[in-house]
């Protein structure tokens, strides 16, 4: 029996599912079937975000398996770098420090792009009033021996505190010739450190309000330094950061609002990450925002305008692409 050749409408269906099946070969080639998320440690306001972010992907991206690792701000961008994750939540001028090779880092990184900005969080430096300290000039015009944690060493939480005392006149070494000394602690080391006595202060980037300065205010008289513009204006040039106020009415025993910068929370990709799924986690992301803001509260403002400005790192273009569909990039 002779084959019959193929009528026209029957040769067009015959070109259409070849294209189909080819289109669907390549894209399940270059979709990876895991994600990894390198994000914030348990406890925290990061660990929560790091969660709630893979769960939303997981409600969204059918197929893709997403799992979380805990890690830092610096420690995060060094893994996007070296492909070591998928995704990761950082800093946004962490990330432009990786980007231009600033300490800690020690070459320029050309693999991180942004996804979303997260979430911002105010610099607070946390003192004892038993100090008598109001101000950072107090600190230079009285040489005074200050025992204080910056965070970690490395992170841009303890990089941001030296060069705020640096606009003040003085560094770590000069704090410590005047008798004081510096301790490269967590929050919840430095909250004990203050409570035994061996500590006048802390500082460090997080939510408002922050649930360790409540509960430390309720057996320690304690304030927050401000910042000055002139400050401000420099740690925003420098670092990227913004101008944040917070409001006397944020903690109990603030009595007047108190100007400083906060840091942008971001979620970074590494940049060979498949377009088409890069816009997909951007759509989930932006569509997840109810329950988004439901896992924690600093999650609140993800609105579209905020969610595209990442603070100066360059956005991946899946995720550019999103951004431009629902008209808040041009």
């Amino acid at each position: 029996m002779k084959n019959r050749p193929c009528s026209p409408v029957q040769f067009l269906l015959f070109l259409l599912m070849t294209i189909l099946l080819t289109h669907g070969t390549v894209f399940s080639a270059e979709r990876p079937e895991k994600i990894l998320i390198s994000g914030g440690t348990a406890g925290g306001a990061w660990g929560a975000v790091t969660e709630g972010v893979a769960e939303a992907l997981r409600q969204s991206l059918s197929g893709t398996m997403v799992s979380t690792t805990p890690g830092t701000d610096a420690t995060n961008f060094m893994r996007l770098e070296k492909s070591a994750c998928d995704l990761a939540l950082g800093v946004s001028s962490t990330g432009l420090r990786a980007i231009d090779g600033k300490d800690p880092f020690k070459e320029k990184a050309k693999n991180i792009r942004g996804i979303t900005a997260l979430f911002e969080e105010p610099f607070q430096f946390v003192i004892l009033d038993k100090t008598g300290i109001k101000d950072f000039a107090d600190i230079k015009s009285r040489n005074y021996p200050l025992r204080h944690s910056p965070n970690k060493k490395g992170n841009f939480m303890e990089i941001l505190c030296e060069e705020v005392f640096r606009q003040y006149g003085f560094d770590n070494k000069v704090l410590e010739s005047w008798g004081g000394k510096i301790f490269y602690n967590s929050y919840s080391e430095s909250i004990n450190l203050l409570r035994s006595g061996s500590l006048d202060s802390l500082s460090g980037c997080s939510p408002i309000p922050t649930t360790q300065f409540q509960e430390l205010s309720g057996t320690h008289e304690v304030s927050i330094l401000p910042l000055s513009e002139a400050v401000i204006d420099f740690l925003n040039k420098e670092f990227g950061t913004q101008k944040m106020v917070i409001h006397a009415s944020a903690y109990k025993f603030l009595k007047s609002d108190v100007p400083t910068v906060a840091a942008r929370n971001i979620l970074a990709c590494k940049a060979d990450l498949p377009d088409d799924l890069v816009y997909e986690i951007t759509k989930a992301l932006h569509e997840k925002n109810a329950f988004l803001s439901g896992i924690h509260v600093v999650l609140k403002g993800m609105n579209p305008g905020f969610m595209a400005d990442l603070g100066g790192i360059p956005l991946h273009p899946g995720a550019e692409k999103f951004y431009k569909e629902i008209g808040v990039l041009k």
